[in-house]
């Protein structure tokens, strides 16, 4: 448990929380119908800064991305009183596509340039911070994702205060992609309404600064209670139907006390037909049907990374006020799950509240945020853990149950050549990136026979990695930077997304439980296995597959993936 000390949000209706905040009360949106926006073929309705906004934000030496972050955070921390130099301190930031926006304009840059954890170190030094920092890469729900990570680094004691920063841009590349789903509403986007469309595309930094919480704060203070990430293990770009996923999630930190006191629920609502319908089923099943619900999509559009902190900060301001804010763009009920959603203002009782989230590669989450209760996060202590495996796969050579399996095609083609031998025939793997099949490849071989007789909702997977999907990102860019050859295809997007890696290997080995991806400078044993205990201690899983996966091109590539299971006490 830890409390809030500081927020910022910086989006095109404001610099500020207070401004934006004032915004969304007042009815604002940020979102405009855009004609070719970005020079991408169609219309869309996307909530981006003016060009004016851009010039008086952007930073000289840093991208447009690396800009809105460090304008956010700086706010965030000109409230506060923190030693930036102290190494008790750690950095968080939570993407879906960083700095995408400049792939292929600066080829002479490209490699590390592009890569999400070199931008986010450049970010932590330019701001005077000591330690590398964390980026984590979980598509829409990367934001409840870094949060729930920086509350249980802290309740580990392993820092004092962490800075959380959710931030995406809007892009060519991501019009261009989600385009190609046929996902976007070329109008306002309308949650949960009968006449929703799709989503709108949004840009904005939303930054949280934590500290270990201080009972003496109770009343005075927002504070993050709990937190669950789980995963549907269902399909990559779609979410389970049933909304079990979601449903789980708020189940295991729903306990009686956060129940009893909770004063609404502020849904992920991105206004598309499949994941308002799952979503509403969701919150019914959880029994908070009849709580008050809001969304805000329809003020910023959809912000990614950014949402899962910028719309609990709006959340936590209209509480204060005692408001529970209208869902901008609702008018009549088009889901089948109970859901107590308005398109008016409400009085508020209390200061507790649910945030959802879901997003592609199956993954869910819940957060409880809450001024008024101290409900003690379940606390079971630390778990003994042994290693029951360790696959290592280089250019060259495969290292597996002890043995060393030689490259007859050292490179790439290796790859294929140890799924074609030691996994079943799966049409899924030819479908992936390389990064994906690299780690997809080495969880499989991992995991083997070890997981038949651990629950799925007990087994998570965690991967760390520096280039990420770097290689798929530019087949993408390939399909729509010419205009006279506009084909952008949904198979490739989905796999510019990093963590889609994370619902592949879901799916293949029947794993529920928590999957994250987290994006480094570099590989770095210390700081993957500071997240790794802080997250056995705090959530206690059978079974967990973590490691380190790469793949810069070709012939630069590595897994090394171990697995951990729980040892019976």
């Amino acid at each position: 448990m830890t409390d809030i000390i500081s927020t910022n949000i910086t989006s095109p209706l404001g610099l500020t929380t207070a401004e934006n905040y004032t915004a969304v009360k007042r009815g604002d949106t940020s979102l405009k119908i855009k004609d070719g926006c970005l020079g991408v073929p169609g219309k869309f309705c996307v909530g981006i800064c003016t060009p004016q906004q851009k010039e008086a934000l952007k930073i000289s030496g840093f991208s447009w991305f690396e800009s809105i972050v460090l304008r956010s955070v700086r706010e965030a921390l000109s409230h506060v009183s923190i030693d930036i130099a102290s190494p008790r301190v750690i950095f968080i930031l939570a993407t879906s596509t960083a700095g995408i926006e400049e792939l292929g304009e600066v080829p002479e840059k490209d490699g590390e340039y592009l890569a999400p954890g070199v931008a986010a170190k450049k970010i932590a030094r330019s701001l005077g911070l000591v330690n590398d920092p964390l980026l984590v890469s979980n598509a829409c729900i990367s934001g409840a994702t870094a949060q729930m990570m920086a509350d249980r680094l802290i309740s580990a004691g392993l820092y004092d205060y962490a800075i959380v920063c959710g931030a995406d841009v809007v892009s060519a590349f991501v019009l261009a992609g989600f385009s190609s789903f046929k996902a976007l509403s070329p109008t306002y986007c309308r949650p949960f309404d009968i006449e929703r469309l799709g989503l709108n595309i949004g840009e904005c930094a939303a930054t949280i600064i934590l500290k270990k919480s201080d009972n003496d704060t109770l009343g005075s203070t927002w504070r993050i209670i709990d937190g669950c990430l789980d995963n549907d293990a269902y399909h990559v770009s779609a979410p389970l139907p049933s909304g079990e996923g979601v449903s789980r999630a708020i189940a295991r930190i729903l306990t009686p006390e956060v129940k009893a006191a909770i004063a609404c629920v502020t849904a992920h609502g991105t206004a598309t037909m499949f994941n308002d319908q799952m979503e509403s089923k969701a919150i019914e099943s959880a029994g908070l049907g009849s709580i008050p619900a809001t969304a805000y999509k329809a003020h910023f559009g959809h912000t990614f990374g950014a949402s899962g902190i910028v719309e609990a900060i709006i959340t936590m301001r209209a509480l204060d006020e005692d408001i529970i804010l209208p869902a901008l763009g609702f008018e009549e009920i088009g889901v089948s799950g109970k859901i107590n959603i308005s398109n008016q203002p409400r009085k508020a009782a209390g200061k507790t509240f649910v945030k959802t989230q879901s997003g592609f590669g199956g993954c869910n989450g819940a957060m409880i945020y809450s001024k008024d209760i101290v409900a003690a996060k379940k606390n079971p202590g630390h778990a003994q853990y042994c290693q029951a495996g360790e696959v290592i796969i280089t250019p060259d050579k495969l290292v597996f149950n002890r043995n060393v399996v030689r490259a007859e095609t050292p490179g790439y083609p290796f790859i294929t050549e140890i799924f074609k031998k030691y996994m079943a025939d799966d049409s899924r793997y030819f479908k992936m990136d390389q990064f994906s099949r690299l780690a997809y490849v080495g969880a499989g071989l991992v995991a083997g026979d070890e997981l038949k007789d651990i629950s799925p909702e007990d087994t998570a997977v965690f991967i760390f990695t520096k280039t990420g999907s770097v290689l798929a990102d530019r087949k993408h860019l390939s399909t729509f930077s010419d205009k006279e050859e506009f084909y952008p295809s949904p198979a490739v997007f989905i796999n510019t997304l990093p963590n889609i890696v994370l619902g592949e290997i879901a799916i293949k080995n029947n794993v529920k439980g928590e999957t994250t991806l987290v994006m480094l400078p570099e590989e770095d044993e210390a700081v993957i296995d500071r997240v790794i205990r802080a997250t056995l201690d705090a959530t206690r899983p059978k079974a967990m597959i973590y490691g380190w996966v790469d793949c810069a091109d070709d012939t630069t590539f590595k897994a090394d993936l171990k697995l951990l299971k729980q040892v019976s006490q």
